[in-house]
């Protein structure tokens, strides 16, 4: 099944008003990468589907990298909407690092296009507004990460505590990969327990002595 939330939940149609008009691109561009891969995917194309005209993309953007950078960036802005409430949430520090973690794969394994897009490139390699828009969210999704993980063991320095929210969001990255593989293969696949065991790791991880 094809993973294209809309994260924003605007609508699109033909004779929108202009300021729709960046949104529309954005949704229907999540929809082409869902539905292949996202170096065939064109702003002609996104036009289409979008209903508007082969112009009109670049009112907004300058080529497909950088709007294919604002539907990653949308991905980052919704991920760091969980993590917030998460850490405002309560339980002990170690408490809401381990959800964090839990709901970091959770989040990968329902809005799998958008997790696809976040990790497309390297956000230093993104230029203009979209680039800049991308690693400030990307920037700010670890940094609530590495601050979870020093409150979680506040012996750790900043260094440290960074170090090991790298190995921890490596960890995730990585069964969040490897989970989707073998959801591909088994229906029975358990997402839930997957997210859970991916919570503790990162746990213990963070909480053994420096």
């Amino acid at each position: 099944m094809l993973n294209t939330v809309n994260l924003r939940g605007v609508s699109r149609g033909v004779g929108q008003h202009h300021g729709a008009l960046r949104s529309s691109l954005i949704d229907a561009a999540l929809e082409l990468v869902a539905e292949s891969d996202p170096e065939k995917v064109t702003l002609r194309a996104v036009a289409r589907r979008a209903g508007v005209s082969a112009a009109a993309p670049y009112h907004h953007f300058p080529d497909k990298d950088a709007l294919l950078a604002a539907v990653a960036c949308d991905g980052f802005d919704a991920l760091g909407s969980v993590q917030s409430a998460v850490l405002g949430g309560p339980g002990s520090a170690s408490d809401r690092l381990e959800e964090l973690a839990r709901q970091y794969v959770l989040f990968a394994m329902r809005h799998r296009t958008h997790y696809r897009l976040m990790f497309r490139t390297v956000p230093t390699e993104v230029g203009g507004d979209e680039g800049v828009a991308l690693r400030e969210a990307a920037s700010a999704a670890f940094g609530r990460l590495s601050d979870a993980v020093r409150e979680a063991n506040p012996r750790l320095t900043v260094e440290e505590a960074g170090r090991r929210a790298v190995l921890g969001w490596a960890l995730a990255h990585g069964a969040v990969d490897v989970g989707s593989w073998a959801a591909a293969l088994r229906p029975d696949h358990d997402t839930d327990s997957l997210a859970r065991d991916v919570g503790r790791a990162v746990r213990d991880m963070a909480v053994q002595s420096a």
